[in-house]
């Protein structure tokens, strides 16, 4: 099943379909790839797409880069992750509350 990019009017505007890994024409790309000139919209993804793709042809400072990528990717996940927790925590909390509001409104 393949999905159609053409334009929908329940669908979200244009900015928000692009996927990130393409570059609008408009856009000028933060980085390239030094090996098969694929265009990133962040030198940190060029960066991933490098020590993913071309391992075998990378360098030591390329190796480096990777792996301080790798590191700083973990941590945006992390703190995601964190988030995430939080606001189910306060969800729970919330209807936690509203139920015993109910419940003491009734007796």
């Amino acid at each position: 099943m393949t999905e159609s990019l053409a334009p929908d009017s329940s669908a979200a505007t244009d900015s928000e379909r692009i996927p990130d890994t393409a570059i609008p024409e408009a856009e000028t790309p933060a980085a390239r790839c030094p090996y098969c000139s694929q265009p990133f919209r962040t030198e940190q993804a060029c960066t991933l797409h490098v020590g993913d793709t071309h391992r075998e042809a990378w360098t030591d400072d390329e190796r480096a880069a990777y792996e301080t990528a790798v590191d700083d990717e973990a941590d945006d996940l992390f703190v995601f992750h964190l988030k995430v927790v939080g606001a189910l925590s306060l969800l729970y909390a919330g209807y936690v509350l509203a139920y015993m509001i109910v419940l003491g409104l009734q007796s």
